[in-house]
């Protein structure tokens, strides 16, 4: 991926559905958006408007000291560019060696996105670096007032695009393009501009009878003396949009895609867009999207989330109900059934001895740990009952692929199958799915401190409060391979967030793949280089190897866990920066 500040390139992301089920991944690079200009001497790193691309140097961001708010209605500073971005003094960042300035503790500590609105004290202080005057946020951090206004009846405000949805799944709405080629203009076109930026939607020349072509060829054919090569054909100046390119994925570049006058850029089959508005102009329908492009809505198919699969909750705070239910119809829910069918279905008989049984039992041993929650893998599974005797088991109702539980700790085995005890009450039986457990937590670990642990062998996350399991669910790594090309292994060891996004473009050119862009990924935390826990909308093969490194959850997943991790974003803001000061949330991956 380009990155417009001209920061280092980074590797990023996870899979993308290319048609619908083609692969990408984390393997790109982090996208940066347009600022308005600053200072020469801090034009990259911690000074330059971040994006995803933040990641490639996050500093220490401290504690900012939370500013004195002022008595009667709250003001507002609302960004009028893509980047905002937030110091933690009135000063731009040192840019390293090479910066003559005089040393200073400004640090980078986040961002506010174009028509984001944080809270903030209203009178700028007046300095030689920012003469619109340095303006400090009720959270904490200054950001210069080149950068927006608390004038929230600018024009641009108002014509800004909405805000990320913070209550939804997914904080924005997506669009798929759907051919190649599609071009991503800068402002509406007029007739002239579209028809060349879009050769097809001119009339097909006609095509020439069976008796001139083959006069056309022999007219056109040079002649060859004996013993000399035939000439070289002609060479093909066709667009590589305009090529019939079948199943194959078109041989071009990021680099390739760039556009110049009215179109900023085109786009391959696959890519998807964030989507702010749609509207009629020149008689023709566009979509704006989140960055400002303007595209033909006739070539963007609008996507839906296509499923509210989550994990659950393990304490007692408010959260996921036991069951989750794929929104595309490829579960089971609502499917009447007896629990004989259900029984049936899952090879079991309901009511009938099943041979056998073990002692009810604390299950889980100190190495293995305790199982927390469980998971159905199965197109279908069932919910059991285990008898007062222990001698038979029964199914007592159907279970939707992902449909997902507490346990309760205790287990059972009946007829040479392992069962266990949910928190609603019910078993659920081992071979149906996968049960995660806890394992033990960092040996440096202060007391209550949040972590994250990701198996890569069971695609499973379980999140933590100290030794307290709190949230569990399924997630998708990075395929792995003999090939180095197509070997996207997520990374093994202990981490820490270093950046936080609502969401951000990722964009790259994979070898094995080909180009991708995906804008808006949403609910980004990055844990290493360019690798992130993010939500992922264009699938839902979560339990499975899936991504080109990243770890991918199922949108709910990743809002549950960006809300829940560390740093916190404050309210108006786009992106947040751990640093030593304030040590983002562990991440521990482990095969």
């Amino acid at each position: 991926m380009r990155n417009l500040l001209k920061n280092p390139p980074l590797r990023h992301f996870s899979v993308l559905a290319l048609g619908v089920t083609a692969l990408v991944a984390c393997s790109g690079k982090k996208k940066s958006d347009d600022v308005p200009a600053i200072p020469p001497t801090v034009v990259s790193g911690a000074s330059a408007a971040p994006s995803a691309s933040v990641a490639t140097a996050v500093v220490d961001a401290g504690a900012p000291v939370k500013a004195a708010v002022p008595e009667g209605p709250k003001s507002y500073f609302a960004a009028l560019y893509m980047q905002a971005p937030v110091f933690s003094e009135m000063e731009y960042p040192r840019e390293g060696k090479d910066d003559k300035r005089p040393p200073n503790k400004s640090v980078r500590l986040g961002y506010l996105r174009n028509g984001g609105k944080a809270p903030v004290i209203p009178e700028p202080h007046a300095k030689a670096n920012c003469k619109e005057g340095w303006y400090e946020l009720e959270a904490g951090g200054y950001v210069c007032g080149k950068y927006g206004t608390i004038d929230l009846d600018h024009p641009k405000v108002k014509l800004a695009p909405h805000p990320p949805r913070l209550d939804q799944p997914l904080p924005y709405d997506y669009g798929y393009n759907i051919a190649h080629g599609t071009p991503l203009y800068r402002h509406v076109p007029s007739h002239a501009e579209r028809l060349e930026a879009e050769p097809w939607l001119k009339a097909p020349k006609k095509k020439p009878t069976t008796e001139e072509g083959e006069a056309a060829t022999a007219s056109s054919a040079a002649p060859v003396a004996a013993g000399e090569p035939p000439p070289a054909p002609p060479e093909d100046d066709t667009p590589w949009f305009m090529k019939d390119w079948g199943k194959e994925k078109p041989k071009v570049t990021l680099t390739d895609l760039q556009g110049d006058g009215t179109v900023s850029r085109r786009m391959v089959r696959g890519f998807y867009l964030s989507l702010d508005k749609i509207f009629v102009s020149n008689n023709s329908r566009w979509w704006r999207t989140s960055n400002g492009s303007i595209v033909s809505a006739d070539r963007v198919a609008v996507t839906k989330l296509r499923t509210d699969f989550h994990g659950v909750w393990l304490d007692d705070r408010a959260g996921a109900p036991p069951t989750n239910l794929p929104i595309d119809g490829s579960g089971t829910a609502g499917i009447p059934g007896s629990s004989t069918a259900a029984a049936a279905a899952a090879g079991v008989d309901a009511g009938v001895t099943t041979g056998g049984a073990a002692p009810i039992t604390s299950a889980g041993t100190e190495a293995e740990g305790r199982p927390v929650a469980a998971f159905v893998m199965f197109k279908q599974g069932a919910k059991y009952v285990v008898s007062a005797d222990q001698k038979k088991v029964s199914a007592a109702g159907p279970l939707p692929h992902f449909a997902g539980a507490k346990l309760t700790g205790v287990s059972a085995t009946v007829g040479g199958q392992l069962y266990f005890e949910t928190a609603d009450g019910w078993w659920f039986r081992e071979k149906e799915g996968v049960v995660l457990r806890t394992t033990p937590p960092p040996k440096d670990l202060a007391a209550g401190e949040k972590w994250i642990d990701v198996s890569l062998k069971l695609e499973a996350l379980v999140s933590y409060e100290g030794d307290k399991p709190v949230y569990a669910t399924l997630v998708s790594t990075g395929r792995t391979s003999s090939n180095k090309e197509q070997d996207h292994r997520t990374p093994t060891g202990s981490f820490r967030i270093q950046a936080k996004h609502v969401a951000s473009t990722m964009d790259g050119d994979v070898a094995s793949d080909g180009p991708y862009s995906i804008e808006d990924v949403p609910w980004i935390m990055y844990f290493q280089g360019s690798y992130a826990l993010h939500g992922a909308f264009w699938h839902t093969n979560f339990g499975h190897v899936q991504s080109h490194g990243c770890v991918n959850l199922a949108p709910n997943d990743a809002r549950n866990m960006f809300n829940w991790t560390e740093p916190l974003v404050p309210e108006g803001w786009h992106g947040v920066f751990a640093g030593d000061s304030k040590a983002g949330t562990r991440v521990i991956v482990r095969d």
